[in-house]
């Protein structure tokens, strides 16, 4: 079965051309596989503004060969400070200092989008294709409107939060609300308190906002709220105000920056981990298999990882199955270990406790940035198999 697997051109349907389902099809390309990708929306644009890619994505997206198209997009991270949102500084960091100044990436999400489907080429991915449903008779058949299908040795479910792949396979219901929702936006300028390749991370009671440069001139921003009720339709800047306007330098600055129509409101989702992402032809990536809130910044930079589990694990397995779920073992403990984790760290970073707070601000003034930096060297040490 081997010699054939490796003899025979071998297909595979990546569901989702988000972050994580064209990662993956880079990968899957690179250990030989002739990849489609399939997406729901008629245009390639990703939802979001922002995002920050830690040491462990640095090293995948080395691995998949696109590293220097998104540090020429993006900014490094070079600076970084905790504060209070009264303007006290908690901690201060120079990545410079310490040599890990090129080890994190800030970046627009469509401009990470853009450089992982230049990579895989455009011409592998399908826009206004919504997967209806599929079936696994040994050979994978994915259906889409209007009867057209399509055919593959496996199919890849990356199609995020609401993934339909996840829900005919599980049918375990929706994701849980996280009791917060965030918004976003993304600014051109310079701002007092936010110099070039520098981030800043702001807590209040019940309340986050954060801010980082993110290449081209621009800085992305968010602020969450602890709510069990949702954002319920507060989607407007004056929403934003109500709640930061008397924060520190630079928080109300950017948000009156941003233009009305440029602001995204989310609320933040997760699941209980699962070890149970596949069967046969069929598994799952990226938030499809371990949605996560944002408190530790690991969503994108988990599948980053996964995609490069996926094309090591399928460059000669025994049998499709085999490899599959080769892949999800590697994954399913280190994924849930970060669902876990970014749920306690939502927690503890936006309580309303007063008691609770003055902890929260009296650990964070007393944590060493080197403790803080070391933990981020130690992202840049997982280790992570190689496609070649």
């Amino acid at each position: 079965m081997q010699q054939w697997l490796s003899s025979m051109a071998r297909t595979a349907i990546v569901i989702g051309a988000g972050l994580g389902g064209l990662s993956a099809a880079i990968a899957l390309t690179r250990v030989g596989y002739k990849v489609e990708v399939y997406e729901r929306a008629p245009e390639l644009k990703e939802v979001g503004a922002g995002i920050v890619l830690y040491p462990n994505a640095i090293n995948a997206l080395k691995k998949l060969g696109v590293y220097d198209a998104v540090a020429a997009a993006g900014s490094f991270g070079r600076h970084g400070k905790y504060m209070t949102s009264k303007g006290e500084t908690l901690v201060e960091m120079d990545l410079m200092d310490v040599g890990l100044d090129k080890e994190s990436i800030a970046i627009h999400r469509a401009d990470l989008q853009h450089a992982l489907a230049d990579k895989l080429g455009r011409e592998k991915i399908h826009l206004g294709m919504p997967l209806t449903s599929f079936e696994d008779n040994g050979r994978v058949t994915a259906h889409f409107p209007g009867g057209s299908f399509a055919s593959a040795d496996l199919l890849v479910g990356a199609d995020g939060l609401h993934s339909v792949v996840r829900r005919q396979y599980l049918k375990d219901g929706d994701p849980q609300y996280a009791n917060c929702f965030a918004w976003r936006g993304v600014v051109t300028g310079e701002f007092e308190g936010l110099p070039a390749e520098s981030g800043l991370l702001i807590f209040g009671a019940g309340l986050q906002f954060g801010a980082m440069h993110i290449g081209q001139g621009r800085v992305y921003w968010f602020g969450a709220v602890a709510d069990k009720k949702g954002a319920q339709g507060r989607t407007k800047k004056r929403d934003v105000l109500e709640r930061f306007q008397n924060w520190t330098t630079p928080v109300p600055q950017l948000i009156n920056a941003t233009p009305e129509e440029a602001l995204l409101t989310h609320d933040l989702y997760d699941r209980k981990p699962t070890y149970n992402w596949g069967h046969g032809a069929i598994t799952l990536l990226g938030d499809a298999a371990h949605p996560m809130v944002p408190y530790m910044g690991q969503g994108g930079c988990q599948a980053l990882e996964d995609s490069i589990a996926l094309g090591a694990s399928m460059k000669e397995p025994p049998s499709i199955a085999a490899g599959l779920r080769k892949y999800e073992n590697l994954r399913k403990q280190r994924t849930a270990n970060f669902v876990i984790q970014s749920r306690r760290s939502m927690n503890a970073s936006m309580t309303r406790n007063s008691l609770f707070i003055s902890i929260r601000d009296f650990i964070f003034g007393k944590i060493p940035s080197k403790v803080l930096l070391k933990n981020l060297h130690t992202l840049s040490n997982y280790d992570q198999p190689d496609l070649d």
